[in-house]
């Protein structure tokens, strides 16, 4: 289970809608004029194409007469820019110095940015309580679901912090809460184990089922078990052999996929033959729709 859905940087953060051509002309005049956002616009409408023709060199130019007014937004893109080369030579410490200014602004992708560099060591001196440090201030800014796992995955492993198992599990919930996958299978993991918050099977069962309809394999296995064992939910073996037959299809180690559709093949024993047909067919209905593969 990978928790890390973006380790890079986005082309643009900001992006704005569709404009129609006498307003690219009134914002190209306040542009001129020396009106930061309308310089923001302006980078975004040509780094994006949308209205005008592709252009980075511009977009960057205008990002670059922005951020030195100031404007968080276009300091970040314009870091954007320096860290992919778009429309400027590449250049890391160009592209850190930017992201820094619109961290310190209070760009919550910047503060993000700057943790990243910090946990990896990427243009700058590793720091892993810097890391930290950076990954709050982006999670405490907007609710970043990314700064949040990885806030959570530090006070798990006790990176750049003491190992702080309550701690870990506040910021997987509130990952979980925004519809992490992965996050809201780590929360119910906690639950299930009794691990930085009070065992709830019940809690435990209703996270990975959250996890599971959005087709988290693991999240599908345990709720599997835990419908087969009556653990946190009333015995249901259709249910069981239900999220057990999609786990099955959703592992890829041969070894692990045999295993769960043994316990897969015990739940349908308990079932009759018209119930299981039906528990089979709803089992294709959903992999039709989500694109799973369906184990045999």
């Amino acid at each position: 289970m990978n928790l890390w859905t973006r380790t890079c940087l986005p082309l643009v953060l900001f992006v704005a809608a569709a404009l129609p051509a006498q307003t690219i002309a009134e914002l190209e005049a306040r542009a001129a004029a020396g009106d930061a956002a309308a310089q923001f616009r302006l980078g975004v409408v040509y780094s994006m194409g949308r209205d005008v023709p592709l252009d980075l060199e511009k977009a960057a130019r205008w990002y670059r007469r922005a951020a030195d007014r100031g404007d968080m937004n276009a300091q970040y893109n314009l870091g954007v820019a320096y860290h992919n080369g778009l429309g400027v030579h590449k250049d890391e410490a160009a592209s850190l110095r930017w992201f820094r200014k619109a961290a310190e602004s209070g760009n919550a992708e910047a503060e993000y940015a700057m943790g990243v560099a910090y946990e990896t060591g990427r243009g700058i001196r590793a720091g892993k309580t810097q890391a930290l440090l950076w990954f709050r201030k982006s999670a405490e800014t907007d609710g970043n679901w990314i700064a949040e796992i990885h806030l959570a995955e530090m006070y798990s492993n006790g990176t750049g912090t003491p190992k702080d198992d309550a701690e870990a599990m506040h910021w997987y919930a509130k990952a979980a809460q925004e519809g992490n996958a992965a996050a809201q299978c780590k929360l119910a993991d906690g639950y299930l184990m009794g691990a930085g918050v009070a065992a709830d099977s019940a809690q435990a069962a209703q996270w990975y089922g959250k996890a599971a309809a959005q087709g988290e394999a693991t999240a599908q296995y345990q709720l599997g078990s835990m419908y087969q064992s009556g653990e946190g939910v009333a015995r249901d073996f259709a249910e069981a052999f239900f999220w057990l037959k999609l786990a099955a299809a959703g592992q890829t180690e041969p070894a692990r996929q045999e295993e769960i559709a043994e316990q897969r093949d015990a739940a349908a024993s308990n079932l009759t033959g018209a119930v299981l047909a039906q528990t089979e067919e709803r089992v294709r209905k959903w992999s039709a729709v989500h694109g799973g593969a369906t184990a045999q």
